[in-house]
Order: structure tokens, then C-alpha cells, then sequence
């Protein structure tokens, strides 16, 4: 039984029956044996399933089947760990997309929802496991415990940076809240006879599920307080762009006013959907008070009130899906270093996020016109970073908070490799195996970053 401590099921029946159909290929029989276990748990249970109607569902042989997996518990935890790592990714993408500010309250219970709910056999796979587990017995464990359990704290991780960030209320448990979101998003299916009797539908018809989207969507932004973004007007004013992006665009802007990043010039831009952005508006950063950022199409003609270079902006949204934040800077070092011609090596930590090395863009003039800032956008390339020469530099990131790290650390590099260039010795660059081993996100290391960039910051929650 899953999750008890009673005997384990081997797979002892017999191995000798051909497979009709072998391949050569261990990974998709793997495949295979999953998919087919997965129909025959959700069908029977743990209790009531056999491994050789695993196997005929598979069209495998037991012998195969035993080579992948020992005996049925095993059988039975890869399934449900296959599966839930597949639901619940998709939940990951969708709250951090939410946090990030790339999406409504309702695109973030539709998304978790649609992701737990659409295949019913997982459905079914959650509810038996749940009713077959008596989490009060000695020695009991939850069915793939150490691979949900690093989701959860991942997921939850996520729900905390979102209440940083003032898109979702910072005095709820964070745990509760995604165990709120959890059941918005799967009690339809679970428990489908119920809702079939409130609301006279089927949760799989399709007229349930239209209803459903619309509710979660309506109930997502009523609640999270995140309402869609309206079309681009003609003179770029900002009605319609959620608060959570006004509010982190000023903060991104004066923190790298505050780091010495910027002067009276540079900006700082954030994408509201595939067709729009919002960028800072036309005054020194660290000026910026509550200054609204001005909301710009991908594609179009400028507003007026807009500078020249936000159409650098534009051709890296449009080339660079990604792509969701873009600061540009005009760091000391990164633009000492660029007057030789060089951009920063990586020697360190900082170095690493850039290997090996940011494009340099050799053109000095400012970049006013659609070719240049097309061409600065192929510079770019796949990189996090472009430096223009004696110009500053353009960086990049999934978010704004990632985009004004990476800002910091491209000159903190910047000035590492310039203070290794006056001395006698050659460095030692890292690897390009090195650079990536050490160019990680976890451990809060993005978190931690903008926590300082903004410390004391105005609108700090």
C-alpha cells in the first residue's frame, strides 16, 4: 500500500511471455510502462492494480518491466513523482510569472488550474493516493515525498517573492494561500460528483470549463487586485497597467540610480504582454518618484514623449521572446573597459553570469534610429548583455529584479578585469564549465540582490 510500511509487492509473475512489440529504446519503454501505469493506478488503485496489466497495457513482457522498476511500490512512485513533476512545473511557471508581473491574478488560477486539472488520470491518481494513506499510522510517508516536497517549498519559495513584490497580500500564509490556490484549482475534478450537483455540469463538458476559466479569472483579479493591461493609447499614457509593474519599475529605476549606474540618463522598461511594455519615463531615475512609466507598443511608431532609444527596447522584445525586463546603463567601468575595446572576462562570481563575455557594439553614437536598434539586438544575441562602446551597456532578464542584478554584477566585473588588466600578471579565466556551475540562481542569490538595490526604497512594503 502507498505510503505505509507493510510489505513490498514483488514483481514475481511470470517474465517468460514475449513482449508484442519491443524497441530497442530503454527510455521510451520507460515511457511506455509509466503512461500504462498511470491508467491502471488511476483504474484500480495502488491495492487493486497488477503489474501485468501494467505490462499488456505497455505491450512489454514482465521482464522488461522488472529491469526498469523492482516491484510495484517502486512502480507506483515513479508514477506519481513522473506525474506530479509534470502538473506541478507548470504551476512553478505560472506563479513565477505572476510574481514577476508577466501575469493577472486570473491568468495565475487559470494556469494552476488547467495545469492540475486537465488530465483527469492525475486527478484520479491525487485522490486515490489520498484516501488510501493513513498519515496517523507509524511509520507512514507521503508517496513521493522528497520530490513534492522540493516542489512545495519551491512553489511556496515563489508565492513569499511575490508578496515582496506587492502582488499578493504580504499578511496571508504563504503555505495556506497555495493550498487555497491548490483547491480553487482541483476540487471541480476531485471531486466531480459534487460540483456536478451544485452547478448542474459536468466539470469536463466544455461549457463547465468556459464557465469556470471566466470565474477564475474574474475571482483571480478581484482578489489579487491585478487587472489586465488596456491597449497602448496613441499618446503612451499608462491607464490600465496593473500597479505591481508601476511600482517595480520606479524601484528598479532608482536602484540603479542609487548603485551609480546610471546618471541623467538611462531607462528601464518592463513587458506587460506580447505587444506592450512599460518603460520609465524621460527624467533622471533617481529622480523618479511616482512618476508613472509610460506604456509603449513592440511594433509602432514612438510617442513623443518617449526618448529616441526605446527603440532599442522594442527590437529586443521583439527579437527576444524571453526577454521580459530591460535596463539600460551607463556603468564607469563597463564603459572604461568598452573605450579598449574590451568587455568583462569572466574572473569571478560576477563575471560568470556573462561568459564568455558580453557582445561589444562598436558603434559610439547614440542609438536613434530602427536599423541601429535592430542591430544592437542582434549584438545582443542570446546574451544577458550588449555593451555599447563609450556608451554604457543594454542588459537583459526575466524579470526587472534580474535585469538590475545582472546590471550590478556586469560592473562589478567590469571593474574587476580592469584592475587586473593594470597588473603584470595574466588572469586565470573561469572555464567555460566553471561559468556555468557557478552563474546559479538558487539559494535566493536574486532575492538577496534586489533586497539590497532597494533597501530603504519609497515604496518598499
Amino acid at each position: 500500500m502507498p505510503g505505509s510500511s507493510g510489505k513490498v509487492e514483488q514483481l514475481s509473475e511470470d517474465r517468460s511471455q514475449p513482449s508484442p512489440r519491443r524497441r530497442r529504446d530503454s527510455g521510451a519503454t520507460k515511457e511506455r510502462i509509466l503512461a500504462a501505469a498511470l491508467e491502471e493506478f488511476t483504474a484500480r488503485g495502488f491495492a487493486g492494480a497488477r503489474v501485468d496489466s501494467v505490462a499488456a497495457r505497455a505491450e512489454v513482457n514482465i521482464r522488461s518491466l522488472y529491469q526498469h522498476f523492482n516491484n510495484k511500490e517502486q512502480l507506483y512512485e515513479a508514477v506519481f513523482g513522473d506525474s506530479f513533476l509534470k502538473r506541478h512545473t507548470k504551476v512553478l511557471t505560472a506563479i513565477d510569472a505572476f510574481a514577476a508581473g508577466r501575469a493577472t491574478g486570473g491568468d495565475l488560477l487559470r494556469s494552476v488550474h488547467h495545469s492540475l486539472a486537465e488530465s483527469l488520470a492525475f486527478v484520479r491518481l491525487v485522490t486515490w493516493d489520498a484516501l488510501s494513506v493513513d498519515m496517523d499510522a507509524p511509520g507512514t510517508d507521503v508517496v513521493a515525498s522528497e520530490v513534492r516536497a522540493g516542489m512545495y517549498a519551491e512553489e511556496i519559495r515563489l508565492v513569499k517573492k511575490a508578496q515582496k513584490a506587492g502582488v499578493l497580500p504580504s499578511g496571508l500564509d504563504a503555505d495556506l494561500l497555495l493550498v487555497a490556490v491548490m483547491g480553487l484549482a482541483i476540487y471541480p475534478s476531485a471531486l466531480r460528483p459534487l460540483t456536478q450537483l451544485i452547478t448542474g455540469q459536468s466539470p469536463e463538458s466544455p461549457e463547465f470549463r468556459r464557465r469556470y476559466d471566466s470565474f477564475l479569472d474574474d475571482l483571480g483579479d478581484a482578489l489579487l487586485g491585478t487587472p489586465r493591461s488596456e491597449p497602448v493609447s496613441a499618446d503612451g499614457s499608462t491607464q490600465g497597467s496593473a500597479p505591481q509593474n508601476q511600482r517595480t519599475l520606479r524601484q528598479a529605476a532608482r536602484a540603479v540610480a542609487r548603485a551609480g549606474l546610471v546618471t541623467a540618463f538611462g531607462h528601464c522598461s518592463t513587458r506587460l504582454d506580447g505587444s506592450s511594455f512599460l518603460i520609465t519615463p524621460s527624467m533622471p531615475l533617481g529622480q523618479i518618484s511616482h512618476e508613472p512609466g509610460i506604456m509603449m507598443p513592440v511594433t509602432g511608431e514612438l510617442p513623443e514623449n518617449v526618448a529616441g532609444e526605446a527603440r532599442i527596447h522594442q527590437a529586443i522584445y521583439r527579437e527576444r521572446g524571453d526577454v521580459n525586463a530591460i535596463v539600460r546603463v551607463l556603468p564607469p567601468a563597463v564603459e572604461t573597459l568598452s573605450a579598449l575595446g574590451r568587455t568583462a572576462r569572466p574572473l569571478d562570481r560576477n563575471g560568470a553570469y556573462f561568459a564568455p563575455g558580453p557582445p561589444l557594439w562598436s558603434d559610439p553614437r547614440l542609438v536613434r534610429d530602427d536599423d541601429s536598434a535592430a542591430g544592437v539586438a542582434r549584438a545582443l544575441g542570446q546574451h544577458s548583455a550588449v555593451v555599447l562602446r563609450g556608451n554604457g551597456a543594454v542588459v537583459v532578464g526575466e524579470s526587472l529584479q534580474r535585469a538590475v542584478v545582472l546590471a550590478q554584477f556586469l560592473e562589478d566585473a567590469s571593474a574587476r578585469d580592469l584592475a587586473v588588466r593594470a597588473g603584470d600578471v595574466p588572469p586565470i579565466e573561469l572555464t567555460a564549465e566553471e561559468a556555468a556551475a557557478r552563474a546559479v540562481w538558487t539559494g535566493g542569490i536574486e532575492e538577496r540582490m534586489w533586497s539590497y538595490m532597494t533597501y530603504n526604497d519609497p515604496e518598499n512594503e
